[in-house]
């Protein structure tokens, strides 16, 4: 008869009148270390399943030694015992079967996520492991009915597993064994809950563990071993590493990827003005404030400008090119600061230079020259200059230009470059900040902008008024891939001939295009609660909290400084702007008379035109105790009236966007404004009856409406105080970063990336 010793006698070798018998022995998985588990049938080889840290399981062949000693074992009781248990072999086999097809379904559902858990070190080690352990192995099985296959191409095949249950004569009963039958096979039971339902977080550099192992193979072998380290028990917790190692689309402790993810880009944008170094409008708020949010979705940005005066922030990069113009040679000097994850490259040479107060300054002649020799620097910096020690390139690059000052970009790109296939994935957007300027001159000017003759189709246009003539602004328009305007209903206007100022039918034609973005503000510069202009002189930072006493104590603040009367109960109006027809300040010199029978108190900040600079000094001279008249420009001005004023006037004629309404609204200023463009985008009217809105709005450049708008709002501010207050807060809860803008420019430059 076959006999069996204590449990430290050998489990595995079957013993009888010099023969061994082959016994299939299961081990559930335990992937830190690999496990093996024979079939014994003398000198020749049975199959060792064992794993790597990617749990996938394979049988290979291995050798084990017999015993000349015998182990009895026969008769019926003998041959019961062994159908048995190969039945029981059979189930493990099926259950291992149907973790392996989780595990496998697992691992696809996260390989997009964890594309390559295991590293080069990993490898290594399970071939090192391999070699050491299962020095004569076979090729794996390559049947068609494959359970799983792991990153080399082993394959643990289904019918190998059933063609080697076939083979399996005779196996020990568990009597003989020496436990109790239910203990045999605890993964029987367990294994079934393996499921998605339980999981526990692991890193990658935690293999899963599973401590299962059946009772009968718990002892060791001088002879025949399996290496198999630290069995328990297969518990729960045991099941859910498991789980948690194949079933985790996440860890916690990773931080996201950047929102723009696979879609970064290298984005260069290039324009005449950036604040805070050169600034006369909203576009040197877009070219300071655009870039830097685009960099917080995950874009490499740079931003290109002349470098008109001496800039404290910028370094010499010693990089000196030289380009023609107008038949002479020109050299720039590249300088670059690296602020808020944003590139600046300044482009300096003698013709930009002292032009910081006046950067428009000059004849037609010189403002062309500075032009076209910008372009031509700027679509050249992402070869030239090495910010962050490495070139910018032409691959996956978008330039982004503004306004006519830098629409010969477009230009300069597909005539120089893609036309003779360079920079052939660079793409261009073009950005319409004010249609009304447009670079127009005499047909004789294309000859100045160093381009081939065919390209003078491009420039030149008719104008009912002036005839055929010159414009930069048609030519960018048509080679750009892609054209923003700075509102919704900016991109509207400038098709219809009123708004489009002749370029109309070449924006239509273009629509395709064409798309519409609100601006952002800069909440680190424009914020009642952080604004460093408010912290002196009896102003205050105030939140949505502190609404109601900060803002009263900065009008207070306002009053007292500029020498009107400091009273509460009066609406302070304030206008910030530029003195000229577009602002509508005709409007408002219309209005005066009725503005000054009402209990308001006006101030008006801004320059321009002299004859509205002077009718600013007539109206402050009339109405010394109502009226304060401000002729230049302050910024911190600019922050105090914003904060103090209860109303904010805007009557443009026309405004492609307009930030100073929504500064006021973020500071709890409310806007009376002319609807047209960003204007009409950005203020919504208050509805009384709904308890809506954002200010008033009034549909055509007239005093009349004017006057009927704001006496609607004097009116609200008097007697409805709590409609006021829920205007103001309105306003303040609103979303009017740049991080809005950003999310939209980037799907502009996607679509233009992938444009043909």
């Amino acid at each position: 008869m076959a006999s069996i010793g204590s449990s430290s006698s050998p489990p595995f070798i079957i013993e009888k009148k010099g023969e061994s018998r082959r016994v299939f022995s299961f081990s559930t998985f335990r992937p830190i270390k690999n496990r093996s588990v024979g079939f014994l049938n003398g000198s020749t080889c049975g199959v060792s399943l064992f794993s790597d840290k990617r749990q996938l399981w394979r049988f290979k062949p291995m050798i084990v030694a017999a015993s000349a000693d015998g182990v009895g074992g026969g008769g019926d009781d003998s041959e019961d015992t062994l159908q048995a248990t190969i039945e029981k072999s059979k189930k493990v086999l099926a259950m291992q079967r149907d973790l392996l097809q989780q595990i496998a379904e697992r691992r696809k559902l996260v390989s997009s996520i964890k594309s390559s858990i295991t590293d080069q070190d990993e490898n290594e080690i399970f071939h090192e492991q391999k070699d050491i352990s299962f020095p004569n192995v076979d090729p794996p099985s390559s049947s068609s009915d494959r359970m799983d296959e792991d990153k080399n191409g082993n394959i643990l095949s289904s019918s190998r597993v059933n063609s080697i249950v076939k083979d399996v004569p005779e196996v020990l009963s568990s009597d003989e064994v020496g436990e109790e039958p239910k203990k045999h096979l605890p993964s029987e039971k367990t294994s079934s809950n393996i499921g998605p339902t339980k999981q526990l977080k692991t890193t990658n550099s935690e293999a899963p563990k599973s401590d299962v192992l059946p009772s009968y193979l718990s002892g060791s072998s001088d002879t025949a071993q399996v290496k198999v380290e630290d069995n328990e028990n297969l518990t729960e917790a045991g099941l859910e590493e498991v789980n948690g190692a194949v079933d985790t689309p996440a860890v916690e402790d990773e931080k996201p990827p950047p929102p723009a993810g696979a879609n970064a880009m290298n984005v260069i944008l290039v324009a005449a003005e950036c604040a805070p170094w050169c600034k006369t409008g909203g576009l040197g708020d877009v070219a300071g404030s655009l870039p830097k949010a685009l960099a917080r979705r995950g874009h490499r940005v740079m931003v290109v400008v002349p470098r008109y005066a001496e800039y404290a922030e910028t370094q010499e990069t010693g990089v000196r090119k030289r380009y023609k113009v107008a038949g002479q040679d020109m050299e720039v000097t590249y300088f670059q600061a690296y602020i808020d994850g944003v590139d600046f490259v300044f482009i300096e040479s003698p013709i930009f230079r002292h032009l910081q107060s006046n950067i428009y300054g000059g004849n037609r002649q010189d403002i062309l020259k500075r032009m076209v020799l910008f372009c031509k620097a700027a679509v050249e910096v992402p070869w030239h200059v090495p910010c962050g020690g490495v070139c910018y390139g032409d691959g996956n690059l978008v330039f982004i230009a503004n306004d006519w000052h830098t629409a010969l970009l477009p230009v300069y790109l597909k005539a120089y470059y893609r036309d003779n296939g360079l920079m052939s994935f660079t793409r261009s957007v073009l950005i319409i900040h004010n249609i009304a300027h447009q670079g127009r001159g005499p047909v004789e000017d294309f000859y100045n902008v160093d381009l081939p003759e065919h390209y003078l189709d491009l420039f030149r246009l008719y104008d009912p008024v002036g005839g055929e003539h010159f414009n930069i602004f048609a030519a960018g328009l048509k080679t750009a891939d892609r054209i923003v305007t700075v509102s919704h209903g900016y991109a509207w206007e400038v098709k219809t001939s009123e708004g489009g100022w002749g370029l109309h039918n070449i924006i239509n034609e273009s629509d395709w295009k064409l798309r519409g973005i609100v601006n952002g503000i800069d909440t680190k510069d424009w914020s009642p609660q952080y604004d460093v202009h408010l912290k002196s002189d009896g102003y205050t930072n105030y939140s949505l909290e502190t609404l109601q006493t900060g803002k009263a104590q900065c009008k207070a603040a306002l009053q007292k400084e500029l020498g009107l009367p400091v009273r509460e109960d009066v609406p302070l109006i304030g206008f910030i702007g530029r003195l000229d027809h577009q602002k509508g300040v005709d409007l408002i010199a219309e209005a005066m008379p009725w503005m000054m029978d009402q209990d308001v108190q006006l101030v008006m900040l801004g320059t321009g035109r002299p004859d509205l600079e002077e009718m600013l000094r007539h109206f402050e001279s009339q109405h010394r105790d109502k009226v304060r008249g401000w002729v230049g420009f302050s910024v911190k001005t600019a922050h105090r009236i914003t904060a103090g004023a209860d109303i904010l006037l805007m009557p443009s004629r026309f405004e492609p966007c307009g930030l100073n309404q929504l500064y006021a609204m973020s500071y709890g200023t409310i806007p009376v404004v002319h609807a047209v463009g960003g204007l009409r985008d950005t203020v919504q009217p208050f509805n009384p009856f709904e308890e809506s809105g954002l200010g008033w709005t009034f549909d055509s450049a007239d005093a009349s409406k004017l006057i009927h708008a704001l006496g609607n709002c004097l009116l609200t501010f008097r007697e409805y105080k709590n409609s006021w207050e829920g205007l103001q807060r309105r306003g303040m809860m609103q979303d009017l970063s740049w991080d809005n803008a950003a999310q939209k420019y980037e799907e502009v430059l996607l679509a233009a990336k992938y444009q043909w």
